[in-house]
């Protein structure tokens, strides 16, 4: 019978947090380091660097350890040193020297990122992620505007947001159309959720997930209103410009697939609605400047902000994955490294990828937990190099494999 637990060994919380929310607390710290050459600026900025760290690891560190384990077999094996924190408002209270050492002594608010939905804590790698378009379900809508740039242009906006958050590293695939039968979204789906056109892109974007969508509905809440042919109808309506009738819909579905396996992890709805003053003839494009000022592409504006942050804290919760590029005997190196927030003694969970074909003749991508856990060694800006808890090749770990870190 499958025993699951997750246990937390070490935790310094100075209040309770209610779970899936950020808290700011006021911290003092007392940071050191080494006076070299009489140099005390140089050892301030280093002793106060070392206080944030103090600060932090007194707000919200853990070290954190999941483990399941089946019929008394360890199937996953991940533990990390970790702070999920934001430091501001630093103040230096004092400072004295001991020696040849410089104690620094300061006040910060921390604000503490708390538990994911699932009661998890999330984890501070960096994920990386692919933007795709976002195709009208009714291109005709766009035309109102010209606004079909929408279509490639908000994976930009997304991306940019997304980017400004920490944990993010966001790729702007704005061309790259996922979804195919725009009515069944998310389509091209197995039977399992896994989308099958995130298979054949997942080499090319070399990404841990991929987020993409489908904009609804972009048409007039009173079509009438812009195509009044009535001359003193059309103008009453342009003097009225503050009713309902010049509301402008908006709404989009967005999803997370995971990069490796296309499996669907995550869906949400959204929409608002915007008045629309622009004439019928006019022709601003979605993101100009025209646009932006506009109480419609305002209000889509604010949309789009609060996409990003439910997309962050979503990825924020969702596993970090990494490719293994290389393999000899029992050491192990992958596509991710100190630019990812990997560091020496993380313990990652390996899982063989196999490719599979249903009667159909459509490939799916599953993945195999090996019970075997790599222990990080040695960290690159970009890779990693680990040691297996046995033999790659006696497992049959091969570059394309993947490690996670739940």
């Amino acid at each position: 019978m499958l025993r699951h637990f997750q246990g937390y060994l070490f935790t310094l919380l100075l209040s309770l947090l209610p779970l899936g929310q950020s808290n700011a607390t006021t911290i003092e710290a007392v940071g050191q380091a080494n006076i070299y050459n009489n140099d005390i600026d140089i050892a301030r900025e280093q002793a106060v660097n070392d206080a944030k760290q103090q600060a932090s690891l007194q707000a919200a560190a853990y070290i954190s350890s999941t483990q399941q384990i089946d019929d008394g077999i360890l199937e996953i094996d991940n533990l990390r040193i970790s702070t999920l924190s934001h430091i501001s408002n630093i103040e230096i209270l004092d400072e004295q020297i001991y020696g040849n050492r410089l104690h620094v002594r300061i006040r910060a608010d921390v604000k503490v990122e708390t538990a994911c939905p699932n009661g998890n804590s999330g984890n501070s790698f960096r994920k990386t992620v692919a933007i795709a378009a976002f195709p009208l379900e009714t291109p005709a809508h766009a035309s109102l505007g010209n606004l079909r740039n929408i279509e490639s242009d908000l994976s930009g906006q997304l991306t940019s947001q997304l980017n400004k958050r920490t944990g993010v590293y966001a790729l702007n695939a704005g061309r790259l159309l996922l979804h195919d039968n725009l009515n069944s979204a998310t389509t091209r789906q197995l039977d399992d959720g896994t989308l099958t056109t995130v298979l054949a892109h997942t080499q090319q974007l070399d990404t841990q997930y991929i987020i993409s969508g489908v904009i609804r509905d972009m048409s007039m809440l009173d079509p009438s209103t812009v195509s009044e042919q009535n001359w003193i109808k059309d103008t009453y309506n342009r003097l009225d410009y503050k009713s309902k009738k010049h509301l402008r819909n908006f709404a989009v579905d967005v999803f997370i697939h995971d990069g490796f396996s296309g499996v669907l992890l995550d869906q949400k709805s959204y929409q608002t609605q915007g008045r629309w003053l622009f004439s019928p003839t006019e022709q601003p494009r979605f993101a100009t400047p025209a646009f932006n000022r506009s109480e419609y592409g305002e209000n889509l504006n604010a949309l789009i902000n609060n996409i990003s942050s439910d997309l962050g804290d979503s990825l924020r919760c969702l596993p970090f994955s990494a490719r293994i590029t290389q393999t000899d005997d029992n050491q192990v190196w992958i596509n991710a490294g100190k630019s990812s927030g990997l560091s020496r003694g993380d313990k990652l969970t390996v899982l063989r990828k196999r490719t599979f074909y249903n009667p159909t003749g459509q490939s799916s991508v599953e993945l195999i937990n090996t019970r075997l856990s790599v222990m990080i060694e040695d960290v690159q800006p970009t890779s990693a190099r680990g040691s297996l808890s046995g033999s790659a090749s006696q497992q049959n770990i091969q570059p394309d494999d993947i490690v996670m870190f739940w």
